[in-house]
């Protein structure tokens, strides 16, 4: 058993010696070839580039919860998160539109519904009741003259004003959130 492994280590050094002669022989060769030998180098320059542009991505949150309650004898509010990223510096306006029932709003501009009865509420930047939130471009927007380059995240504030008092029912409403960017945005 030992003779055939000594054998075998036999074989496998001769292979590489001669495997490593033929290389350094191949190496010489080359290296005395004319082609290699006192030749010129050509070079060339390539140009890289990469152009970026204006760009807004914005993520919503699924809903905006009031909670569940009987007479409405104060306030109710709410709040939500929405992230949106903006390529670095790029100016933003985010609107939010009066949702699905706002012609059936009272004293607001928007409603939630169910079957033929309505609640009111309003949506705010900055905290509930302070800064309207609407979708006028520049004049009741959230704006922004030069987005971080990361995820911001902006609060919507929600407030379901006082004194409503309306059959039961699982109310409910949809806005739409829209984000004009860059010559868009407000100024």
């Amino acid at each position: 058993m030992g003779a055939s492994w000594s054998a075998a280590i036999g074989v496998n050094v001769m292979k590489s010696t001669n495997i490593a002669a033929a290389l350094l022989a191949g190496t010489a060769v080359l290296a005395a070839s004319p082609a290699f030998a006192g030749s010129t180098v050509a070079t060339q320059t390539i140009g890289v580039g990469l152009t970026i542009e204006d760009q807004c991505t914005i993520t919503a949150p699924a809903s905006l919860s009031f909670g569940t309650h009987g007479i409405i004898l104060s306030d109710v509010n709410a709040q939500a998160d929405m992230t949106i990223e903006c390529t670095k510096e790029t100016p933003y306006s985010i609107a939010l539109d009066a949702g699905l029932n706002s012609a059936s709003a009272s004293g607001t501009t928007r409603a939630m519904k169910s079957g033929s009865n309505y609640i009111n509420y309003d949506l705010y930047s900055g905290s509930a009741g302070g800064t309207f939130w609407g979708h006028t471009v520049g004049t009741d927007t959230v704006n922004s003259s030069s987005a971080a380059g990361a995820d911001e995240v902006i609060t919507i504030y929600g407030q379901v004003p006082s004194h409503q008092n309306q059959p039961v029912g699982t109310y409910s409403d949809t806005v739409t959130a829209t984000i004009w960017y860059a010559a868009d945005a407000a100024p």
